[in-house]
């Protein structure tokens, strides 16, 4: 007879078995992104414009996708219209993250996509965010559309990162004798 706890845990999602898709260009952005969902567990795909995001598509379809909009060689607008157009993709939630959603060349281009998105709002994504985005507000979104809870501190890091910091600053501590730890802690107060 299968007990109550594992008839639970069989309907639980949790964060790392989730894989968030991360698009865009700059590169500290999407580091800053990515660290973010990998801090709480999630796994993280990075493509860094709209034909890598597709190719990473096509390999190991995502859970969720972080998407910038202006990008070169293929915009975040026309990604999402590619995913809204596949049956496969469709309902794969899609973030956006940008700092452009009020050019004036964002608009144009969400207008020659108006099949599946509206011509002057977004209609495609789960969520919106302008950045700069909050760690905060960044993962509860991302968590509450892929039905997921993480723990997080005022920082909007996870609980969990702190506990793994904490594993590690003690394994790496373990092996210091005392006069070593001494000296280091002496030159960190000057």
């Amino acid at each position: 007879m299968t007990d109550v706890a594992e008839m639970v845990g069989a309907d639980v999602r949790r964060p790392e078995d989730m894989t968030v898709l991360v698009v865009d260009d700059e590169p500290d952005v999407a580091f800053y992104l990515g660290s973010v969902l990998e801090d709480a567990g999630l796994n993280v795909v990075f493509a860094h414009d709209g034909d890598q995001a597709l190719d990473a598509i096509r390999r190991q379809q995502p859970d969720l996708i972080s998407l910038d909009l202006v990008m070169p060689r293929k915009s975040g607008i026309r990604v999402l219209a590619e995913l809204r157009r596949n049956p496969k993709w469709a309902r794969i939630p899609v973030v956006i993250v940008t700092a452009h959603a009020r050019d004036p060349e964002v608009r144009r281009e969400v207008g020659e996509h108006a099949d599946v998105l509206s011509g002057s709002v977004i209609t495609g994504p789960s969520m919106y965010l302008e950045k700069p985005v909050t760690p905060q507000k960044y993962l509860r979104g991302i968590c509450d559309i892929l039905g997921i809870e993480v723990e997080v501190d005022q920082s909007g890091l996870s609980i969990d990162s702190h506990a793994e910091l904490r594993d590690e600053a003690k394994n790496l501590l373990d092996g210091v004798d005392a006069a070593t730890l001494e000296d280091v802690l002496g030159r960190l107060r000057q």
